[in-house]
């Protein structure tokens, strides 16, 4: 009987040890270089606790960051997806608005979905912050994370690690934590440590993700003054690298003396790193204290590699921010007893961070959710059989840069294949396109063997471009005129972060984080942004043809638009146009000839500064203009697309200033402006010669002003004796709408009429929202093109129709008692050739007309005599008329 007992406890242990998920902890460290702690060979920082942990489980000497800097690796940890699916590709700025988006199926989300308990302690960095004016500010909270401290609210890295967590005069704290909980001078890390053990405490007995995310050793360093004290008593600190350090300035040390920027044998980034190391004892510990140890996967790794001002990251060559492999490989060490992994084992396959979702997944037992591509894969099993030789690994990295980094990184892309690293510059003033590296012979990556291996260069460069297409990552073209500063505004059209300051119709929807311009045929064919205010800038959008043969950025001022960027399927083009500030004409500027693939994406980059304007989707295929229109305060900004379809994203608008080398810039944009000319009929090219010539003859020749004012004033005489024959459509419509005004202010009856439509219409649309009640829980961005889907469904229903018949009544019982305010273009036209024609006897118009006409051949001959190819070419359309 008791041998039963025992047995049947036996099984009932092993049961519930196995039914039980195994717990996942993922430390992070900012910045952490991978020959740092001790297993990795480093005999100055001391790390006694993360050794212990690759003594007991795996380290790997070819783990990877999905990119040399911090955001993009965070987005690809918790996406499973490569940071050019994701288009973050660079940290985020303070004020970014590329957050992560909110329907990705994170790790954390799909965890906490599946019974996990979900933490997060520490940085976030995956979006812009309300603090420094950012429109959304997506937290951990939003994306599966049930609990969340310690993350930042404002810009990191300023050094201020002690509780108040005040960097100098700043008016916040920079993180999260209110409280103080350890007393005078509590230290970030240290705090960081403890709300992670407690968390660890309180979900004990439910599987459990924690991911403690540490903001050290970024820049700027700022140990625990004990343990600097320790290691500088250590070892001679190296000589800094800075001139100017604020935290020796604020408390009062000598530039000489300072060691937060020591260039090696840095006592701030050691003590740094000991307190991270104490941070994974104190878990290790609570995990043992609490039975938990054997049957957690702790993971501890770094997001890029060290910056190479403070440390080396030797043998490796270069650092953060480069795709040198001191950039891009990381420490990684990974214990998890149940899960069979042999201690002490070092694995030497290529991973990168993107394959601890679907890996962390199959270690849980858990089916991925189909909605969430991945980019990563399961590399499970190489950790328990590190022996086994995995199937061959390609690795991808994708940074395009406008400017290089502040730490030296620059515009380039990276493919690991086998042993054969290539980087590609996207740079295209770089002498050297490419460099290739034998990493098995040359780690350090000394040797640029692409000249030796031309064969090896081009199969790896197609790989890679390949990977660029299949990923849609893309090269937006780096700015020639401009210096772009700070983000003005920016626009991803990621689910639930679509601005309020869109002004959407019907016409314009978002979906799965694009905008569309779709099929409902209408009037609204601009998408107009809501009170921008740039002057010089940098705009950059990404585009797509799917159907549409003339889409068009227009900006301008005063609410009119004053510049133009066309693009057609097989040319873009810029245009100025007509204002009588001026007063300027319509102008036709830069073109260039492209063919644009329908479905595929493109960016285009469009650059103002000052009265010059040049927009390019590389180098090569450019158009610039130079206008005085061009030179004012930018107030209107809007997307026109005049028939379905076509498509947007990642629209940004950067404030600018002159680019340093901007007389060399202009001799080089006038260099390529004309090597892709767009074919044009002759009747095309006498158009636009003939438009181009006048605007141009208007600002530069007095005596053709004077000509073209002549004409002008004889226009005004026509419209001021005969107005029903010559005023504009446009001005009558004005006076139409002047008397609605009018009217709805002094007019009961015309107010109620009108009201009586609004309310009919009113009824229209909440028909439609009591049969599709969803409608109004969608976004602004969707609602209006969801509600015209709508009507079309019920357009024949009898109840619909019986509301429609109402509103119908309603409009045309306006129409009949206010026949004036709905005089259609055509009939205003009509009216108006009829009093012309009566004009005809007329000898005071007669005289006039005559005048004008007699005003307007000497200003077309003066016009054909400046430009003698105008007279050619209407002699060649004469010729083709007979």
């Amino acid at each position: 009987m008791k041998l039963w007992i025992t047995f049947s406890l036996f099984v009932f242990l092993l049961i519930n040890t196995q039914a039980r998920q195994p717990n996942i902890v993922f430390v992070l460290a900012d910045d952490l270089g991978w020959s740092e702690l001790g297993c990795y060979g480093n005999n100055f920082n001391e790390t006694s606790n993360l050794d212990k942990l690759a003594k007991d489980g795996l380290r790997f000497t070819n783990a990877y960051a999905a990119a040399p800097v911090c955001s993009p690796y965070r987005a690809a940890l918790l996406t499973g997806q490569h940071p050019a699916r994701l288009n973050i590709l660079d940290y985020l700025r303070p004020n970014s608005s590329n957050a992560l988006p909110t329907n990705h199926v994170t790790l954390p989300k799909i965890l906490q979905n599946n019974g996990y308990k979900t933490g997060m302690v520490g940085k976030w960095h995956l979006t812009g912050y309300k603090h420094h004016d950012a429109e959304f500010e997506v937290r951990p909270t939003h994306h599966g994370f049930g609990f969340n401290t310690g993350s930042e609210v404002k810009g990191v890295g300023n050094g201020a690690n002690f509780y108040p967590y005040v960097f100098r005069t700043q008016p916040i704290p920079w993180v999260d934590l209110p409280e103080n909980r350890l007393g005078k001078g509590e230290y970030l890390t240290d705090r960081l440590n403890l709300e992670a053990v407690e968390f660890i405490e309180r979900n004990k007995d439910k599987p459990f993700f924690l991911y403690l995310s540490h903001y050290a050793p970024h820049t700027i360093l700022n140990g625990r003054p004990d343990l600097v004290e320790k290691y500088r008593k250590k070892h001679k600190t190296g000589s800094s690298t800075r001139k100017n350090c604020y935290l020796c300035k604020d408390n009062g040390l000598p530039v000489e003396s300072c060691t937060h920027w020591a260039e090696h044998h840095n006592p701030h980034l050691a003590a740094m790193l000991e307190s991270i190391d104490d941070g994974i004892g104190l878990i290790d510990k609570k995990l043992k204290e609490l039975g938990l140890s054997q049957d957690t996967i702790l993971i501890f790794s770094s997001d890029n590699g060290g910056e190479t001002n403070v440390t080396s990251n030797a043998p490796l060559r270069g650092g953060k921010s480069q795709l040198y492999e001191g950039g891009i490989r990381v420490p990684l060490v990974i214990r998890w007893p149940n899960g069979n992994l042999t201690g002490g084992k070092t694995i030497s396959h290529p991973t990168a961070n993107y394959d601890f979702y679907p890996t962390l997944l199959d270690a849980a037992n858990l089916d991925p959710n189909p909605k969430q591509t991945f980019d990563g894969v399961s590399v499970l099993d190489s950790w328990k059989k590190p022996e086994n030789k995995p199937c061959p690994r390609t690795l991808f990295w994708h940074y395009p840069l406008d400017r290089p980094h502040f730490l030296g990184g620059v515009s380039s892309g990276a493919i690991r294949d086998g042993d054969w690293k290539l980087i590609e510059y996207f740079d295209p003033s770089r002498k050297e396109r490419y460099e290739l590296f034998d990493l098995a012979k040359d780690p350090s990556e000394n040797q640029d063997i692409a000249s030796t291996e031309p064969n090896q260069v081009k199969k790896l460069a197609v790989k890679l471009a390949s990977w660029r297409v299949q990923t849609g990552a893309r090269i937006p073209s780096r700015p020639l005129l401009t210096e772009p500063r700070n983000l003005q505004f920016g626009e991803h059209f990621s689910s639930g972060q679509v601005s309020e300051n869109w002004f959407f119709q019907k016409e314009w929807h978002t979906e799965n984080g694009v905008l569309f311009r779709n099929d409902f045929p209408g009037e609204n064919k601009r998408l107009f942004y809501k009170n921008p205010n740039f002057k010089d800038a940098l705009i950059r959008f990404d585009f797509r043809l799917d159907g549409a043969t003339n889409i068009r950025l227009v900006t301008g001022s005063s609410g009119d638009y004053n510049s133009v960027i066309h693009i057609h399927p097989d040319h873009f083009y810029i245009q100025t146009a007509m204002d009588d500030r001026g007063p300027w004409y319509s102008m036709r500027h830069g073109e260039c000839a492209y063919k644009f693939q329908p479905g595929k994406w493109y960016t285009m980059t469009v650059e103002y500064l000052k009265d010059e304007l040049v927009a390019h989707l590389d180098h090569q295929h450019l158009a610039y203009a130079k206008h005085p229109i061009i030179d004012q305060e930018r107030t209107y900004f809007a997307l026109q697309v005049d028939q379905a379809s076509a498509a947007f994203d990642n629209i940004q608008v950067f404030q600018a200033g002159s680019h340093k080398n901007r007389t060399e810039i202009l001799q080089y944009i006038q260099s390529v402006a004309n090597q892709h000319p767009v074919e044009k009929s002759s009747k095309e090219q006498f158009d636009i010669l003939k438009r181009n010539t006048h605007a141009k003859l208007h600002l530069t020749d007095p005596k053709y002003r004077q000509l073209v004012q002549t004409i002008d004033d004889l226009d005004e005489q026509k419209r001021q004796k005969f107005p029903e024959a010559f005023q504009s459509i446009k001005v009558i419509k004005k006076a139409i709408q002047d008397e609605r005004k009018k009217l709805l202010k002094e007019d009961p009856k015309y107010k109620e009429t009108l009201h009586a439509t609004h309310r009919a219409n009113r009824a229209l649309d909440q028909y439609l929202h009591d049969q599709d009640p969803s409608i109004q829980q969608l976004p602004h961005s969707k609602q209006k093109a969801a509600l015209e889907k709508a009507r079309k469904k019920h357009l024949k229903e009898p109840a619909y129709l019986k509301l429609l018949k109402v509103a119908e009544t309603a409009q045309q019982n306006l129409e009949t008692r206010y026949p004036q305010l709905f005089v259609p273009d055509e009939t205003l036209r009509d009216k108006q050739n009829i009093a012309r024609k009566s004009l005809k006897q007329n000898p005071a118009y007669q005289t006039l007309i005559k005048t004008r006409a007699k005003a307007y051949q000497t200003k077309e001959k003066y016009l054909e005599s400046k430009n003698p190819d105008l007279p050619r070419l209407q002699a060649l359309l004469d010729q083709k008329k007979k």
